[in-house]
């Protein structure tokens, strides 16, 4: 596949092409209502100070029991129905949320949009496996990364300005963006409805490969394999010292003692947003032809130096402290951009066929374990010393990241480290022959 990112996509299968493209309106939606669910249950609907608290906490909690039984359906069950089902209650649970006038209903909103919610990235994941070769699942998934930041970008954009000075009442305004955001869901859902059945025939996975998928399995057999298992606790780790500091250490630190103020904040965001949507573009492709345990410890130490970066910032104040945050900034999204991507197409090279779903649901539980355990992490530590602690921890733990490549590459198969661009080549120059034989 050629660097050019339109070449590459000329190069997807059908499959890919539609599921990037759906999932392009769908990350839209998302971004429409990213940053307001505290600021609209507790400003706008004026509920108790707890209701917020209590939304998100339930929708998480429900999020990892929810995902970790559409893991299990979809390896039970064609992915037609299933990604169907997810997206229109993810987008029933949202939608919920623009009714959200008292504590009962928001919590409601929260369980049903917590358990589809908690598919959506698993079923996605799981359609992007299907390519026929790792080269390309590995391409899909960066290029996946890529639409989600830009088109959740852009969504962010325009529901801040709709919010802001859009017609109508304020709670108008924010019901009509979570009305929005569910009917991105359902337009997805119908989408994948129409679409797989057309876009499945010789693009999915070898017909004896799904004969066995349909043996007993479970999480067990996951956890059983050690590199898999190595692998989740690692993404737990890469989440924790990035999503899961983004919008909780990282902006604690910094405004504590007035370093960095809201429009410099503002701006490190921004900048997280271009440079991991540029990343993919620029590197993307390139860095299929790395070892993914080398991109693991690059990653690991791109963070480490990230977080002295802002350990540092927040020891200045004005220019000084805001160039050297974003610097910092800088080098966490590109490591992010970079690791996300790579650790996917990994998991799925190294999962079984009739483990596939249940493995892309422990990633989604992964990430959302270590997105929580950040705000915990700097809810604990950010009133020590200034902060001090965090971001030392942070930075210890960014470098158990980058031990883990090493250790990493002597217990994974040499073709799941650094798929072989030539067989890939050769089976995907036999896929014609081999469709036409079966037709």
């Amino acid at each position: 596949m050629s660097a050019n990112p339109l070449a590459v996509w000329r190069d997807f299968s059908p499959r890919t092409r539609a599921v990037l493209a759906v999932n392009a309106v769908n990350s839209f939606g998302g971004g429409l209502v990213l940053p307001f669910l505290w600021i609209y249950l507790d400003q706008v609907r004026g509920l108790a100070s707890w209701v917020p608290a209590a939304t998100l906490a339930v929708q998480a909690a429900t999020s990892v029991v929810g995902g970790l039984a559409w893991g299990a359906v979809l390896d039970r069950l064609a992915p037609r129905p299933v990604v169907t089902l997810v997206m229109c209650v993810a987008g029933l649970g949202t939608g919920l949320y623009a009714f959200a006038t008292s504590a009962p209903a928001a919590l409601t909103a929260a369980v049903v949009y917590g358990l589809g919610i908690s598919g959506v990235g698993t079923v996605l994941r799981y359609l992007y496996a299907g390519a026929a070769t790792a080269r390309e699942r590995g391409l899909a998934f960066s290029a996946d990364y890529a639409v989600f930041n830009a088109m959740t970008g852009l969504g962010v954009l325009v529901g801040g300005l709709v919010a802001a000075s859009g017609p109508g009442s304020r709670a108008g305004r924010f019901a009509a963006l979570y009305v929005a955001d569910g009917l991105t869901f359902v337009a997805a859902g119908a989408a994948f409805f129409l679409l797989l059945p057309r876009i499945e025939r010789g693009d999915g996975r070898k017909a004896e490969a799904k004969a066995e998928a349909r043996g007993p399995a479970g999480y067990r057999e996951v956890l059983g394999q050690r590199s898999l298992a190595v692998l989740l606790a690692t993404v737990t780790l890469c989440s924790l010292v990035s999503y899961g500091q983004l919008r909780s250490g990282l902006p604690g630190y910094l405004t504590a003692d007035g370093a960095v103020g809201p429009e410099g904040l503002s701006g490190t965001f921004a900048v997280n947003i271009v440079v991991a949507v540029l990343t993919q573009v620029v590197l993307g492709e390139r860095v299929q032809r790395v070892r993914r345990s080398t991109v693991l410890s690059v990653t690991g130490v791109l963070w480490a130096a990230a977080w002295a970066l802002v350990l540092v910032a927040g020891r200045q104040h004005g220019t000084p402290a805001t160039a050297t945050a974003m610097a910092g900034v800088l080098l966490l999204s590109v490591g992010e951009a970079l690791v996300f991507p790579v650790v996917t197409g990994l998991l799925n090279d190294l999962a079984g066929e009739r483990v596939r779903g249940r493995a892309n649901a422990m990633l989604s539980v992964a990430v959302s374990t270590g997105s929580v355990a950040g705000p915990l992490l700097a809810g604990a530590t950010l009133p020590l010393a200034d902060g001090l602690p965090m971001v030392v921890a942070l930075i210890a733990v960014c470098a158990a990241v980058a031990l883990v490549g090493p250790l990493l590459r002597r217990t994974l198969p040499a073709d799941a480290d650094l798929p072989d661009p030539a067989s890939d080549a050769e089976h995907t120059a036999a896929a014609p022959a081999t469709a036409a034989s079966g037709s």
